[in-house]
């Protein structure tokens, strides 16, 4: 399986590379302003944030789309996932949780409860699990840009084909297709708009974390399955598309309480670590390096026309004139650097194989020796 993800990341580059040539492009107009890609630092601190999804949901047992808060609240089952994750999570005290979040649904909240029952040294009596209503955190924990993937139209609807329908705008998203819509959502209608909600979220962690200057530990993020590998896959420098193939043809997604682990930061971009309790290499490959490549470029004018758009909906001419300059100036960053990433995604994988080879050779000399 492992040898077939470089065939499928190129598939999903090349369908994606279609999906942009039909997609609409505006022309840039006026001069650009002049980058110094050389001047650009790259030293924020990085945090290790642990995305998990909630536990099982009576929504989850009948197949239905939900994806309005508060939603629906955890089964039985669910409960003791909750309990479960949580006691892993904090091994028994020995931890280095600095932050537990969760969205404003009452499942992410109640499979939150536990791990922080536990870090306050409080007792976990399922007994006296929370049924709701929300919140059952404090206001600082809950992060709504944390929620589910709003499905629009589809919200309401159970069964197998309207949950597949709902992820075929997710997987363009991942694809660096942003503009391809969720039909009849008013909160996340695109891409765009989810990278800048769910991004909020992260950002909004990030900068808890890192209040004083350095991280704090590990940060638990509760959250939701579409949402968590829309936001991975959408934003990680070596997204593994096998692994998440292999998670959509076994459980069609995230498993309850599966959690995804990424170490980086806002700046300077994110490392996925694990994938549902897989380890994923930091080096991704020519074919995905150059995949994100090419999403990182395509990315940057999607994002700045729909921040314009917005501006212009809002009225007020001073955004609109912020919104156009900072366009243009991530547009023209992007296209700057585009050609750089390239080489060095190339040079490096280069690098890798001659590495490799080298050290094939220096074993085989070795073993003759010793022969």
């Amino acid at each position: 399986m492992y040898q077939t993800r470089p065939w499928i990341t190129a598939g999903v580059a090349l369908v994606g590379a279609g999906l942009v040539a039909v997609g609409p492009v505006a022309p840039i107009a006026g001069s650009l302003p002049a980058v110094n890609v050389a001047n650009i630092q790259l030293a924020a601190a990085d945090i290790v944030l642990d995305l998990v999804r909630h536990g099982q949901s009576t929504e989850n047992v009948s197949d239905y789309v939900g994806t309005t808060p508060p939603g629906a609240p955890l089964t039985d089952l669910g409960q003791q996932q909750a309990i479960d994750v949580g006691n892993s999570l904090y091994n028994g005290g020995d931890n280095n949780i600095g932050g537990v979040y969760a969205s404003e649904f009452l499942r992410a909240q109640q499979t939150a409860w536990p791990l922080i029952q536990l870090l306050t040294g409080q007792p976990v009596d399922p007994a006296n699990f929370p049924d709701g209503p929300t919140p059952l955190l404090a206001p600082d924990q809950i992060l709504s840009g944390l929620g589910e993937i709003n499905a629009g139209w589809l919200e309401g609807q159970s069964g197998t084909l309207p949950g597949l329908l709902y992820l075929l705008p997710t997987i363009a998203w991942m694809t660096g297709n942003y503009w391809v819509p969720m039909l009849g959502s008013d909160i996340n209608p695109n891409g765009m708009a989810f990278q800048d909600n769910y991004g909020g979220a992260i950002q909004a962690i990030y900068d808890a974390s890192t209040a004083d200057g350095d991280s704090t530990g590990t940060d638990v993020a509760f959250s939701h399955g579409a949402a968590i590998m829309a936001w991975t896959m959408m934003n990680v420098d070596n997204p593994d598309w096998g692994l998440f193939l292999e998670t959509l043809s076994g459980d069609r997604g995230l498993p309850n309480t599966g959690q995804v682990v990424v170490e980086g930061n806002p700046t300077d971009g994110w490392t996925l670590v694990s994938w549902n309790g897989t380890e994923v290499a930091e080096n991704p490959g020519l074919l995905t390096g150059l995949f994100v490549d090419w999403r990182d470029l395509i990315v940057a004018p999607q994002m700045a026309g729909w921040h314009v758009w917005e501006a212009i909906l809002g009225g007020d001419p001073s955004d609109i004139l912020a919104a156009l300059q900072t366009g243009f100036s991530d547009v023209f960053s992007a296209l700057v650097e585009f050609p750089q990433a390239v080489f060095d995604t190339i040079t490096g994988a280069l690098g890798d194989v001659a590495g490799s080879g080298a050290g094939d050779a220096l074993g085989d000399a070795l073993a003759s020796l010793a022969a």
